[in-house]
């Protein structure tokens, strides 16, 4: 049976933030969802790996979910990297496994490479923050975040996925609702100032391959995803030691939500230092992979 997740504040660095926390025993896992998204998006995922002897903990983050919201927070790297590690110190945890999806693998990354004896590994899903982005596709992510309407969120959930139908009406009214929460709108426009005017500047690349592999690192990535393409996956695994790309097909934005199983498994694999580890049970259809290992080209 898998454990059922309990929730409760946490206030680090005077933020009141809502955690998510599937298991009770074992060592600690910290997710950490993108834009616009929330602690819940790691349900289907979380589970699973708790189940394996592991306690997880997803996190709303600043301008987030049931978390604190406004403009009076640094959404930068600048912002996140201390706020990561209070978060660590309210869970009772010197070090984890840390997961990052979208905008929080760029928060992930820059914790592992300055905290990088707080990482025992790193897992980035979907991550932005490994190339830099195009002036249009900072501005178009910026603009979006002015229009938190139904059918506007609606769209990007759908854009995110292979099948739309993963979101359902209920999901669509509760981000609606969530989104539009006080204090949600100056949040949005603050980050919306970061993504014009800073986030090129905590691309996180070269800061993950000066750890020469200090900190293993997964880059799970859909092969079709349209908001951070697979060729800056693959651009990334040449460059940062210690890592492995692991491409999963007829999947987009959010492996952890449309391919569970196999996102489980291949992060249980690289937690448990065991590249043969099987999860139990898995039941998802098995779409073609690619996997891609770091090759050290060092004379």
């Amino acid at each position: 049976m898998q454990p059922l997740a309990i929730q409760y504040p946490i206030s680090p660095l005077g933020k009141q933030l809502r955690v998510m926390q599937w298991g009770m025993e074992g060592p600690a896992v910290l997710l950490l969802h993108g834009l616009g998204s929330r602690a819940d998006i790691w349900r289907l995922f979380a589970p699973l790996v708790a189940a394996q002897g592991y306690r997880c903990f997803a996190i709303d983050m600043p301008g987030h979910g049931l978390s604190w919201k406004g403009s009076d927070f640094d959404y930068s790297i600048t912002g996140h990297v201390p706020l990561i590690e209070a978060i660590c110190q309210e869970i009772g945890e010197t070090s984890v496994d840390l997961i990052g999806s979208s905008l929080g693998g760029i928060h992930a990354a820059a914790f592992a490479a300055q905290r990088p004896s707080m990482v025992r590994s790193l897992t980035l899903v979907g991550a932005i923050g490994l190339k830099v982005m195009t002036p249009e596709r900072c501005e178009w992510t910026a603009s979006y975040l002015s229009d938190m309407s139904r059918d506007s969120i609606a769209a990007r959930l759908a854009r995110a996925v292979f099948d739309p139908s993963i979101f359902d009406q209920a999901y669509i009214e509760e981000s609606y609702r969530i989104n539009n929460s006080p204090g949600a709108a100056s949040a949005w426009s603050a980050i919306a100032t970061y993504y014009r005017q800073g986030i090129n500047d905590d691309t996180q690349t070269q800061a993950l391959a000066a750890l020469k592999g200090a900190v293993p690192i997964l880059l799970l990535w859909g092969k079709d995803d349209p908001t951070v393409a697979y060729e800056g996956a693959l651009e990334a695994v040449e460059v940062i030691a210690g890592s492995t790309l692991v491409g999963i097909a007829e999947t987009k934005h959010m492996p952890q939500l449309e391919r569970p199983q196999i996102s489980a498994e291949y992060v249980l694999r690289l937690i448990r230092k065991d590249p043969a580890y099987q999860l139990p049970g898995k039941a998802d259809a098995s779409p073609s992979l690619e996997i891609i290992r770091h090759q050290d080209r060092t004379p």
